[in-house]
């Protein structure tokens, strides 16, 4: 057996890295015909680690640069992805080995968070992540009756050159709105959200722009795809919601509004809605908007705890000990929140509350409550404490990862 070597990949591995990927994720090279240039435009060179038996790239991981929104501020963020191992190399400690690279890479560049989507919810734990971010699938029966008429919201439909040149605008704005989002590029945008690859369709219509107008001001779009479809000879078409952004209230509302009034395409789906979506509470009939499933889309490891807790701020004041369980002992850290804003420093005082990097994780965007881990035992202290680790956490909006990496 040949030893088995992690580095970094050189430009021309590239297509040997994408190749394992596509392999390992079973996917067709020809539903995916950009890909190779996709890679190189988007994935840092640097950050990208594959190892190599021989000359074969057998495993792959790689991390963008994020910056993500957090409760009220924003934080750097490696954001781990294609994080493969061909079938012929599992159980040999080759992911494991990535992780550690990945990790010490992302303490170099000094980011207190790695985040990633998981493709098997029982692989990440161990290494510290945590479910930070969720969301619900809904699926709405549509119709002119389902939400208020907004006759004076004008409607457009973009170009994909226009949606580029429009849509990063009022995504941006939108950031500060709620945890859990994070940047994008010029590059990310053109290549991950207006170019429409062939295996993003699977029999649906190419993506659609379209934009809310007040008074002639853009305040949000949605970015859907549409199934053509007839039952008993009346039409039964699907609308795919991919993203929807509003800049406010009445303009979420105006966007449901045109989604449940697409003629002939009267079910709606969003399958990657925030949890805290508006839509059965602007319905007039709260069971034609159903929550058909909740799943998890962003896990986060806290790795600089101080970092990371004196990026976001706080609904209320208050002190806390925490010890952070990781592989050695538990470090001990005194969280201060004073006007919203936190100092967390080494404590040597007595320990309010332990848990470790993964619950941590979770709480960190306000997405999942302390106490009910507390509850799961995954965290531990007095009730009062753990009380108050839950009202410091809690954020008013819920975290919304609009898009998995």
């Amino acid at each position: 057996m040949t030893e088995v070597t992690i580095r970094p990949i050189t430009a021309d591995e590239v297509p040997a890295v994408v190749a394992c990927v596509l392999d390992v994720f079973g996917t067709d090279p020809a539903a995916d015909p950009q890909v190779v240039e996709r890679v190189r435009a988007l994935v840092p060179l640097d950050r990208t680690f594959a190892a190599f038996d021989g000359d074969a790239v057998v495993a792959t991981t790689a991390a963008y640069d994020l910056r993500l929104t957090a409760c009220g501020g924003t934080v750097a963020m490696g954001g781990l992805t294609i994080v493969t191992v061909r079938p012929t190399h599992r159980r040999r400690g080759l992911l494991r080995r990535l992780m550690t690279a990945h990790l010490a890479d992302v303490r170099a560049r000094h980011e207190p968070l790695s985040g990633l989507y998981a493709s098997e919810a029982s692989i990440y734990g161990r290494y510290g992540y945590g479910v930070a971010v969720e969301s619900d699938e809904l699926t709405l029966t549509g119709g002119d009756d389902l939400f208020e008429p907004r006759p004076d919201r004008a409607y457009v439909a973009l170009s994909d050159d226009d949606a580029l040149a429009t849509l990063p605008t009022i995504y941006a704005e939108a950031l500060a709105t709620r945890p859990g989002m994070y940047a994008r590029t010029h590059d990310w945008w053109r290549w991950r959200r207006i170019l429409d690859r062939p295996q993003g369709r699977r029999g649906r219509s190419g993506r659609r722009h379209v934009v809310v107008r007040v008074g002639g001001v853009t305040r949000g779009y949605v970015v859907y795809r549409q199934h053509l479809a007839f039952e008993d000879g009346r039409p039964a078409g699907t609308v795919d919601v991919e993203e929807l952004i509003a800049l406010d209230a009445d303009a979420e509302a105006a966007l449901w509004r045109h989604l449940a009034t697409i003629d002939l395409f009267p079910r709606v789906t969003f399958a990657n809605a925030p949890v805290d979506s508006v839509a059965p509470w602007l319905a007039r009939d709260h069971r034609r908007v159903t929550r058909r499933r909740r799943t998890d889309t962003l896990w986060l490891r806290v790795d600089d705890v101080a970092a990371a807790l004196t990026a976001r701020r706080y609904p209320i004041d208050g002190e806390l000990t925490l010890a952070v369980r990781d592989d050695g002992e538990p470090s001990r850290w005194r969280l201060t929140v004073t006007d919203g804003v936190a100092a967390c420093v080494p404590a040597i005082s007595a320990v309010d509350v332990t848990l470790d990097r993964a619950a941590l994780g979770s709480i960190y965007l306000g997405g999942v409550a302390a106490s009910t881990l507390a509850r799961a035992g995954r965290i531990t202290g007095a009730p009062d404490a753990v009380a108050r680790l839950d009202r410091l956490f809690a954020w008013p909006v819920a975290p919304w990862c609009a898009e998995q990496f």
